[in-house]
């Protein structure tokens, strides 16, 4: 994962010196997306070491704009933006075990709130095209959990990739089909709530990923 960030911020870095002086074809547009947006997490008690896994998943539609600039071998540089949120399922899950703190019910809910991706495409004559970009969002924690465990918010980067098929009319007007994956960087939070003997925190790893299925309607000029 680590390899692939730096590979695709060299790429994407290079192409921002050179392209706008090459740019050929301004293209903007609005899109929605049918997302699938999936995550886990796994909290890890501070007293007894014990592990509560939870899995979540929503869909969404999620509206963007974007903006690309392109130039005549069919390489071009994008920035999209999505200015919503999109909720990720609550799940209640209730414990009774001994350990007096993983007693009750605890409930694992998150959201991912403003989303903002910059990508390469590589457009074919025959309509196809190929991107890929790094993408960067909030996640906001919204559990509620018997531990009384609080955590903050995360700001996490991911990487995506994807393909489609973009029909342009002669009048500059385009419309694209597509699917996306995306693929967040793991997610670690520490309880903002310490054990007042131990000074101990429980602790959180999950991973967010997203699967899309996008219309985009636009014009090149």
């Amino acid at each position: 994962m680590k390899i692939l960030k730096i590979t695709l911020i060299a790429v994407i870095s290079s192409v921002l010196l050179v392209l706008p002086s090459t740019a050929k074809e301004l293209r903007i547009g609005v899109a929605a997306g049918f997302t699938n947006v999936n995550a886990d997490g796994t909290e890890t008690m501070k007293d007894s070491g014990k592990e509560n896994t939870t899995e979540a998943s929503e869909n969404a539609i999620i509206p963007s704009i974007f903006a690309e600039f392109a130039a005549d071998n069919g390489f071009g540089l994008g920035i999209e933006h999505v200015p919503g949120s999109a909720d990720i399922n609550s799940k209640t899950r209730s414990r009774s075990d001994d350990d007096e703190e993983t007693t009750g019910d605890n409930t694992a809910a998150a959201e991912v709130d403003g989303l903002t991706s910059i990508y390469l495409i590589k457009s074919f004559e025959n309509g196809f095209f190929l991107k890929v970009g790094k993408t960067s969002t909030t996640v906001n924690t919204k559990e509620v959990l018997a531990t009384g465990s609080v955590y903050k918010n995360a700001d996490v980067d991911g990487s995506l990739i994807g393909l489609g098929f973009t029909n342009t009319a002669d009048n500059g007007v385009f419309v694209r089909v597509s699917g996306e994956y995306t693929d967040y960087d793991n997610i670690k939070l520490t309880s903002q709530t310490a054990d007042a003997v131990t000074g101990t925190t429980n602790t959180i790893d999950a991973s967010v990923d997203t699967v899309a299925f996008k219309l985009s309607v636009g014009r090149a000029f």
